[in-house]
């Protein structure tokens, strides 16, 4: 493999003779300027940068450059539930004190404070935390200190946190876990990777010692593993001084266990996996290429830049052709995809996948093995990289428009890259003058060199995987061997394609409307009345500089659609056509080259009471934005071969899924909600026989041949009067009646009284499943919207205390509310939680208890204190964004409903009391639906 880098590289500077007006790709890019780098004595690196946005709020990250692959046999797991151990006590802030603490300022466990494990990295992070004082950073810093080296792991603790994760894993052991655990060893034959378990086994986290996780703890985090991380709106030099002194304390290790880095063998002859499972989603093929990586000490070189612009591009390109293909009638494939990833510190990969029919892998397969050869013996056209190179500068101009405006956590990643793999941590002004100086440099000659150097006949790995069942036959891996070796003697042809110059839209052909009445609106907006009726609400703002939000929605949906039509129009059917499916003479594929240098997308959606189009656009593109949806009502695409295509997709996966015990509990908890009603269905096989694209076309036109009524909403960095003009030619054109669309009344809403099903399946990761469902007639307004969510913050804070906590029956239940206005005022709690099933009843009755000891006592004042600090600071952080001021302009205009001015005020107003007299006006009603699914013995 060291061959094939070399001369790799070889290709890629060949003929780079003057770096005067570039980067020099021999030389390390250069590091964000604002980023503060620094090692302390004992091996520590901390990454520090000031940004305010959003303001008074700020990141912090322990990074651990270890994972479960340092784990030994005994500590299969633990790596992972070292994870969860830190969160349960440490030196400085014993038991639940951490999370507690950051609750009474406002943050969530799991959106705020949360932590991950990989097989090569552990992550701690604390995102969004208010800068409220000084102490808040002093307490940070002290948590990501503790994280790093004092973590109690009480041996107590360690026996009360083993049922949470053997039900996390009850819970995570799906098909698709279970089939990437079988495809390990095929992957990483001959490594340690090739067994690593990144949860462990239920026997073995119910037994291991505590000095096994102890010892893990103590060998591998150690600081020169560490890196911190801050980002946010902090004094650097004072973030700095701090953690100096603090994490100074932690000492260097005086034998430490080096980090080895472990191979992964080459291999000559092909190796091949065929992986099944009865529960399996789908067939799937992957065709791997393994390489070795670039070295940890060139990877800030501007010449490795230039290979990821490569590697971009050659992705790209095929990704496109596959998109081509797999929109035809009868495609080979249902879709496929190329990237390049590492698949281990030591091995990165060429990773080619495509998704089949059951028991089409091999002409999958075929199909795929013949764009890889159609690769390598003609390259790309240079129509092709043209395209992947204006898109690529077109990225990154919008990424240099939107430096200022950047989050803080967008920050965070190109810290943790810089600190694990070197790569440097670029500025977007100054990466698009690096991108800018590279491009020249690379040609289409130079690009199929490389695409052809990437094809290697050794280390080629092929995985196959497919549902288990009697009826489905696997090829051998002879088969598939054989495949290849004809694949190579066919007669192929090169790529050709077509491109048009027509136009989206024909602007000759439309009849401007006229903007009849302009007057102030809702939270400083512009409200335009056009002469067909619809209403464009606008709101000029500077969040995101190349940033602009678009929606228009009308009455009708699914309310004003015959029941014969509404399989085709299910959600699921409706969002794969929209995917497949361009607009006028273009088709997706066509589309996609049209907007070959534009930031600009709309899509068509019809929900139960409305239909419309939501999109987006870079300021620059807003017209291309209206031309589509123009185009979308105007001149909609009906063609069979396309809709065909989406079909075959659904054809393939859809039986499969619904064999799955998460299907089918979703199914259960849908269809019981909704009493089986016809406008409330979930996809399945006997709805897509019934669809027809005569019969989505005949929907489609009955919902958007009348816009008049219609509420547009454009919010983002808009210029009023530049946009006029467009607005009357674009959307003043639209098809409108003399009288607004309107929706009809009908029973589509969540079933009262009190229903019960409980319902086995068989299953391969035994499990119960339990829904619970309070629901009422309640008013839809603003006051009641906050109570909903209160309720439900308060829940999810009682369950992780007892249901998670104190019994460790269940990783999480997960409480949601659901509120309509239409077509009756109502709104419900919905509880869902996985179990053991042998501890189902128990769980249950705690479920129970807690939400009528909620209606009996009241919340305590603390949970409700944290609720409202939430809310309060939740609110302060969307206000800064776009897609807030949308759905607000949204719920005035449509719904009537101001969710803005009194929001803090109802939120200050929430008291123990007021919640319990609230969740009493939920359950004096005695509505209740009780769901659960057990195993089929």
């Amino acid at each position: 493999m060291k061959k094939f880098f070399s001369t790799l590289l070889v290709l890629l500077v060949a003929g780079i003779t003057c770096f005067s007006q570039m980067a020099n790709p021999q030389e390390p890019l250069k590091n964000d300027p604002a980023v503060r780098i620094g090692k302390l004595e004992n091996g520590l690196t901390y990454y520090i940068r000031h940004n305010a946005k959003p303001e008074n709020r700020a990141e912090f990250y322990l990074f651990t450059n270890v994972g479960a692959i340092q784990e030994t046999k005994a500590q299969a797991g633990l790596a992972h539930f070292l994870e969860h151990m830190a969160l349960n006590g440490t030196k400085n802030l014993p038991g639940k004190m951490l999370i507690s603490y950051l609750e009474s300022i406002g943050c969530s466990f799991g959106r705020n404070i949360n932590a991950g494990t990989g097989v090569e990295q552990t992550m701690y992070m604390l995102n969004n935390i208010p800068m409220l004082r000084e102490g808040v950073l002093d307490t940070c810093l002290l948590i990501m200190h503790d994280y790093a080296a004092f973590v109690t792991n009480d041996p107590a603790e360690i026996d009360k946190e083993r049922g949470v994760i053997i039900e996390e894993l009850r819970t995570r052991r799906t098909a698709s876990w279970r089939m990437f655990e079988a495809s390990l060893p095929y992957l990483y034959k001959g490594s340690k990777y090739a067994e690593c378990n990144l949860i462990g086994t239920i026997e073995g986290l119910q037994s291991f010692p505590a000095s096994e996780l102890q010892d893990f703890y103590k060998t591998w985090y150690r600081p020169d593993h560490q890196a911190v991380i801050v980002v946010g709106d902090i004094d650097v030099d004072q973030v700095e001084s701090k953690l100096t002194a603090l994490f100074a304390d932690i000492p260097a290790p005086v034998t430490p266990s080096p980090k080895k880095l472990i191979p992964v063998p080459e291999n000559d002859d092909p190796i091949i996996g065929i992986v099944t499972d009865p529960e399996a989603q789908g067939t799937g093929v992957e065709f791997i290429i393994k390489s070795e990586p670039v070295p940890y000490t060139m990877r800030s070189l501007g010449m490795i830049y230039m290979v990821d612009m490569f590697k971009s591009f050659i992705a790209g390109m095929m990704n496109d052709r596959f998109q081509e293909i797999a929109q035809q009638p009868d495609a080979p494939f249902l879709g496929a995809n190329l990237s390049f990833m590492p698949i281990t510190t030591s091995a990165d990969a060429m990773y080619f996948s495509a998704q089949a029919r059951d028991g089409e892998s091999a002409r999958a397969f075929e199909a795929l093995m013949t764009e890889v050869e159609k690769m390598q013996r003609y390259g790309f056209t240079d129509a092709e990289l043209e395209r992947a190179k204006t898109n690529f500068l077109r990225r990154r101009e919008r990424a240099a428009e939107n430096t200022a405006d950047r989050m803080n956590s967008e920050f965070i990643n190109a810290m943790i890259n810089h600190y694990a793999f070197n790569e440097p941590i670029l500025d977007p002004v100054y990466e698009l003058e690096v991108a800018k100086g590279y491009l020249p440099f690379i040609t289409l000659d130079q690009l199929n060199q490389l695409a052809q150097q990437f094809i290697t006949e050794e280390n080629r790995i092929l995985l196959v995987s497919s549902p288990k069942r009697e009826d489905l036959q696997i090829p051998s891996e002879q088969a598939f061997l054989d495949i290849i070796k004809k694949v190579e003697e066919m007669d192929i042809q090169a790529y050709e394609e077509e491109v048009s110059d027509e136009p989206i839209v024909d602007t000759n052909t439309i009849v401007p409307g006229k903007i009849l009445e302009e007057k102030q609106g809702a939270y400083e907006s512009l409200v335009w009345t056009l002469s067909n009726g619809i209403k464009v609400v606008v709101k000029p703002t500077t969040h995101k500089k190349d940033e602009v939000l678009f929606s228009l929605q009308n009455n009708g949906g699914l309310s004003i659609i015959p029941e014969a039509l509404l399989p085709s129009v299910e959600s699921t059917v409706f969002s794969f056509w929209t995917q497949n499916n361009g607009v006028g003479n273009f088709s997706a594929t066509s589309l996609k080259r049209k907007l070959t240098g534009k930031i600009a997308s709309a899509v068509p959606f019809i929900r139960s009471y409305s239909q419309g189009i939501t999109g987006s656009a870079s300021p620059q593109d807003i017209q291309t934005l209206l031309e589509l949806v123009y185009a979308h009502i105007v001149t909609p695409r009906f063609v069979d071969s396309e809709y065909e295509a989406s079909i075959a997709q659904l054809k393939a996966i859809i039986p499969n899924i619904e064999k799955t015990p998460d299907f089918i509990f979703q199914k259960e908890v849908y269809n019981t909600l909704f009493n089986n009603n016809v406008r409330s269905q979930l996809i399945s096989s006997e709805l897509i026989q019934k669809a027809s694209l005569a019969d989505l076309e005949k929907a489609y036109r009955l919902c958007f041949v009348n816009n008049n009524g219609a509420v547009v909403t454009i919010v983002g960095n808009v210029d009023p009067e530049t946009l006029k003009p467009l607005v009357e030619l674009y959307l003043g054109s639209l098809p409108s009646a003399t009288q607004p669309a309107v929706w009809v009344k009908d029973d589509n809403r969540i079933r009262k009284g009190s229903v019960e099903n409980h319902f086995k399946v068989v299953m391969e990761t035994p499990k119960t499943s339990v829904a619970n469902i309070y629901s009422a007639d309640m008013d839809y307004n603003l006051k009641n919207e906050i109570y909903f969510d209160a309720v439900q913050s308060i829940l999810n804070m009682t369950y992780v205390q007892t249901l998670r906590e104190d019994e460790g029956g269940t990783y999480g239940a997960s409480v949601q509310k659901i509120t309509s206005n239409l077509p009756e005022e109502y709104g419900a709690i919905l509880i869902v939680f996985d179990t053991d099933p042998g501890r189902q009843e128990k769980m249950r009755q705690v479920v129970k208890n807690d939400v009528m000891n909620l209606a009996e006592n009241g919340p305590s004042e603390e949970y409700v204190s944290k609720t409202k600090e939430n809310f309060l600071k939740n609110r302060q952080e969307n206000v800064i964004k776009n897609n807030f001021w949308q759905q607000s302009l949204i719920s005035y205009y449509r719904e009537d409903l101001d969710m803005v001015t009194d929001y803090e005020q109802i939120v200050k107003g929430i008291t123990p009391e007021s919640v319990k007299k609230f969740i009493n006006e939920i359950l004096k009603q005695d509505y209740f639906i009780d769901i659960s699914m057990n195993p089929e013995l």
